[in-house]
C-alpha cells in the first residue's frame, strides 16, 4: 500500500501559540554573542582541550553569525553560510597577520571576539530586541514537540526511526569492539577491513548503510541524521581512535610548517616549497593551536571527523537551498559521506579548501533569490585562493558555467573571483611554474595514477574497487540528470554543472597523478544532489506493489554495496599510511638537530617523516632535494637494484659530500615496495645488509623493523 502524508494541519499544531522572536537575524545575533563569549573564555589559561572546544565554537560560528546578522539570506542557506563565512574570515585574518609579520595569536583572538560581540550588541541596540534565553528555549521545545507529534501521527516513521536507532546502536557497538585492537595491527595488503579486528568494520558499515536505507524508506529525517553521524564515526573517527598519531607521512610536512610559524611568527621562506606561496591553511592552524595551547598533532589527529561533519552540514544546507525536502537533503548528505573514499580529509590545505568550496557553492545557489549571497561568496573564494592551488580554478570554472546559464547573479561577483584567482596566480607564477601549469591535453593520461607498475594482486583489486565506485557514482549521477531533465525537475542543469564540470580539469593537468582524485572529490556535491531524489523515490517504493518492492530492494543493495566499497577504498592503504609514535619521535629528534646539507634517503618515504619540524625549512633551503627517495640517486633500473655497480655508485656519491647522509628503513616502506612492485623482491633487505657491512656507516636507530643508518664524513 502507498502511505501518504496528511494534507491538513493537525490539531496539536493549531493549538500551539506563536512565540514572538526577532527572526533569523536575531538568532544570528544571539549566536554571534554566544560564540564571542566562548572565544573570550577560550583565551583564558584553561586546559588546552577545553580552550580548543571553546575557540573552535567561535571559529565555526562567530564571524559568520555576525555577518548573517546584517545580511538577509534564505533560512536554509544560513546553515552553510555561518560556518563557511566564519572559517573564511578567520583564514583571511590570520594570513594577513602572518604576511604582515604581526603574529599575536591570543590578541588576534581577543580582537575578533570583540568585533563579533560588538556586532551582536549593536544589533540589539539598534532593533530594540532583547535576548531572552528562556523564550528561545521554550520556542525550540515547542517546535520539537510539534515535530515529534507530527511524526507520531505517521506511525511508520516512528517504526523506521526505532529500527534505524537499533541498527546504528549495534553498528556502533561492533565498531567500539573493533577499536582497541587496531593500534599496532599488522594490516594485510587488502587494507584495514581484512586485518585483525578491522574485519568488524565490515558489519558495522553494512549495518549503518542498512539503517540509512530504513530511514529513507520511512522518510525519517532524524533517522537519516543518526545514520549519517554513525557513518562518520565508523569511517572517520576510526582514523583517530584506531591510531596512535595521525595517518600519512605528508601530514607531518604540514605540521612542520605549523611548527615554523609557531617558532618564527612568519611564513616559511620562499624557496622551501610551494606552501610558502599558499600558506593560509597553515596560518589559521597555527593561530588556533597557539591561541588554545592545543598540541598540533592532536589537532591533526582529530581533523578528519570535523571536516566530515562540516561537509555533511553544508551538503544538507545546499540541498535545502535548492528547495529539496529534508529527507532528500539528508539523503544527499549521506551519499556524499558514504562514497567519499578519497583520502583528502587529513590535515591539509585540500581539506580546508574543500569545505570552503562547498560552502561557497551553497551561497551561489542562493544568489538567484538573494544576489547578496553571491557577493558574500567572494569571501570564501578569497580565502581559498591563498590556501590551495587547484580548488579555486574548479570553483571558478563551475561558477562561470553557472553564470553563462544565468544561474548566478550578479555575474560580476564571479568576475571579481576570476580577478582574485588570476592575479594571485600571476603574482606566484615563478613558484608554481616548475610544477607545470599544464601537463598536456590528453585527459586519459592526466587521469592515470602516479603508480603504473605491476604490484601485488591486492593493488589491482583496490584499484578496481576505487575506480568502479567512482565511475559508478558519476554514471549514476548522469542517469539521474537525464531522469531529472525528462521530468523537468528544477535545478537539474545547475546540479549537472556541479557534478561534471570538474572533469574539465583532466584536459590540462594531471596534478602529479592525483587529478582524478580531485575530480571525483569536487564532483561529489553535484552527484549527491542529483542521485538523492531518485534514490528516495526508489526506496520509498517498498509498499508500492511487486515492481516497487523489487526496485527498492535493488536500490537498497546498491546503497550497501556502495557504502562498503567506499569504506574499503578509504582504508585500503592502511598498512602503508599508519604511523607510530616511536617512529615519529625517533626521526623528529634526528631531523631537529640535523645540520644543513644533511641528506636523507629512503626507498620510499613512509613511516619516518623527515619533514616534521621547523628545521626542514633550513634543510630545504640548503638542498631542495635533501629527502628525495632513493630513485633520485639511483643509477640504472630499479627492478635489478641493488647490483654491485649500483651500490658502488650510491656509496661513491655519498662519499663526495662533506655533510652527513642518513638512510632509513621502515616496515611501511618495505610494504610499499612490495605493494606497488617498485623494486625487485628482497631489495630493501639487501641494501640494509650492504650498509651494515660498508665502511663508515653506523646504525643510528634500530627498533621493531625500523632501522636508521648514518654516514658522517671524516
Amino acid at each position: 500500500m502507498t502511505v501518504t502524508e496528511p494534507t491538513e494541519v493537525p490539531d496539536h499544531e493549531k493549538a500551539v501559540p506563536r512565540v514572538a522572536s526577532g527572526g533569523p537575524r536575531a538568532t544570528a545575533a544571539a549566536l554571534a554573542g554566544a560564540s564571542a563569549g566562548a572565544g573570550l573564555l577560550g583565551a583564558l589559561p584553561l586546559h588546552p582541550a577545553l580552550s580548543a572546544i571553546l575557540v573552535a565554537f567561535f571559529a565555526i560560528c562567530g564571524p559568520g553569525a555576525a555577518v548573517s546578522t546584517w545580511v538577509v539570506l534564505p533560512r536554509p542557506t544560513r546553515l552553510a553560510a555561518v560556518p563557511t563565512l566564519s572559517l573564511s574570515i578567520i583564514t583571511l585574518t590570520t594570513i594577513v597577520a602572518a604576511w604582515s609579520l604581526w603574529w599575536q595569536p591570543t590578541l588576534l583572538l581577543l580582537l575578533m571576539c570583540a568585533a563579533v560581540a560588538a556586532s551582536s550588541a549593536f544589533f540589539y541596540h539598534r532593533t530594540g530586541i532583547r535576548p531572552d534565553a528562556q523564550r528561545t528555549i521554550r520556542r525550540w521545545e515547542r517546535l520539537a514537540e510539534n515535530r515529534l507529534a507530527a511524526t507520531r501521527a505517521l506511525g511508520f516513521r516512528v517504526t523506521g526511526l526505532r529500527v534505524t536507532l537499533v541498527l546504528c546502536t549495534i553498528a556502533l557497538i561492533v565498531w567500539a569492539v573493533a577499536m582497541p585492537g587496531l593500534p599496532g595491527t599488522e594490516a594485510s595488503f587488502y587494507g584495514l577491513l581484512f586485518s585483525g579486528s578491522g574485519r568488524l568494520l565490515i558489519p558495522a558499515t553494512l549495518l549503518t548503510a542498512l539503517a540509512a536505507v530504513v530511514a529513507i524508506a520511512t522518510r525519517s529525517v532524524t533517522g537519516l541524521a543518526v545514520a549519517t553521524g554513525t557513518a562518520i564515526v565508523v569511517a572517520r573517527v576510526t582514523t583517530w581512535v584506531g591510531t596512535e598519531i595521525p595517518l600519512y607521512d605528508w601530514t607531518y610536512k604540514h605540521l612542520a610548517i605549523v611548527d615554523f610559524i609557531h617558532r618564527y611568527g612568519s611564513i616559511t621562506p620562499d624557496g622551501t616549497d610551494i606552501y610558502a606561496q599558499w600558506p593560509a591553511f597553515f596560518a589559521v592552524s597555527t593561530w588556533f593551536t597557539d591561541a588554545t595551547g592545543l598540541d598540533p598533532i592532536l589537532l591533526a589527529h582529530l581533523f578528519a571527523p570535523v571536516i566530515h561533519v562540516l561537509v555533511t552540514v553544508i551538503v544538507f544546507s545546499a540541498a535545502r537551498t535548492l528547495g529539496m525536502n529534508r529527507v532528500v537533503a539528508m539523503t544527499a548528505a549521506f551519499i556524499v559521506e558514504a562514497v567519499n573514499w578519497v583520502g583528502q580529509d587529513y590535515f591539509a590545505p585540500q581539506a580546508w579548501a574543500f569545505v570552503l568550496a562547498y560552502g561557497l557553492i551553497a551561497l551561489l545557489l542562493a544568489s538567484p533569490r538573494r544576489p547578496s549571497a553571491a557577493l558574500l561568496a567572494i569571501l570564501p573564494f578569497a580565502a581559498i585562493v591563498p590556501t590551495h592551488q587547484l580548488t579555486p580554478f574548479w570553483v571558478l570554472g563551475a561558477a562561470v558555467l553557472l553564470v553563462i546559464f544565468r544561474r548566478i547573479r550578479p555575474w560580476w561577483a564571479v568576475a571579481i573571483m576570476a580577478a582574485l584567482a588570476g592575479g594571485y596566480l600571476l603574482m606566484n607564477l615563478e613558484a608554481v611554474a616548475p610544477y607545470g601549469i599544464l601537463s598536456g591535453g590528453n585527459p586519459i593520461d592526466n587521469a592515470a595514477s602516479n603508480f603504473t607498475m605491476a604490484g601485488v594482486r591486492a593493488k589491482e583489486v583496490t584499484s578496481m574497487v576505487c575506480r568502479g565506485l567512482s565511475a559508478g557514482v558519476v554514471l549514476t549521477a548522469g542517469i539521474c540528470a537525464v531522469i531529472g531533465w525528462r521530468r523537468r525537475r528544477p535545478h537539474t542543469l545547475t546540479l549537472a554543472i556541479l557534478a561534471f564540470s570538474s572533469l574539465a580539469l583532466l584536459l590540462g593537468q594531471s596534478y602529479g597523478g592525483e587529478a582524478i582524485f580531485r575530480v571525483y572529490l569536487y564532483a561529489l556535491l553535484g552527484c549527491g544532489l542529483l542521485i538523492a531524489p531518485v534514490l528516495v523515490g526508489l526506496l520509498t517504493g517498498f509498499g508500492q506493489g511487486l515492481k516497487g518492492f523489487l526496485r527498492a530492494t535493488g536500490a537498497a543493495v546498491l546503497v550497501c554495496a556502495a557504502a562498503l566499497s567506499g569504506m574499503y577504498s578509504y582504508t585500503a592503504l592502511w598498512p602503508v599510511i599508519v604511523q607510530t609514535r616511536m617512529q615519529y619521535e625517533a626521526i623528529d629528534a634526528i631531523t631537529s638537530n640535523a645540520e644543513e646539507g644533511t641528506r636523507f634517503i629512503s626507498m620510499h618515504p613512509a613511516g619516518l617523516p623527515t619533514r616534521s619540524n621547523a628545521n626542514y625549512a633550513w634543510l630545504t633551503l640548503k638542498n631542495p632535494y635533501f629527502d628525495y627517495p632513493l630513485s633520485f640517486d639511483l643509477a640504472g633500473d630499479r627492478m635489478v637494484f641493488p647490483t654491485p655497480e649500483q651500490l658502488g655508485d650510491l656509496f661513491w656519491k655519498v662519499e663526495q659530500s662533506d655533510k652527513p647522509t642518513v638512510v632509513t628503513f621502515t616496515e611501511q616502506s618495505r610494504r610499499i615496495s612490495e605493494y606497488y612492485g617498485t623494486y625487485r623482491p628482497g631489495a630493501p633487505a639487501k641494501l640494509e645488509a650492504a650498509l651494515r657491512e660498508a665502511p663508515g656507516w653506523r646504525v643510528l636507530y634500530d627498533h621493531d623493523e625500523t632501522v636508521i643508518f648514518i654516514y658522517e664524513p671524516k
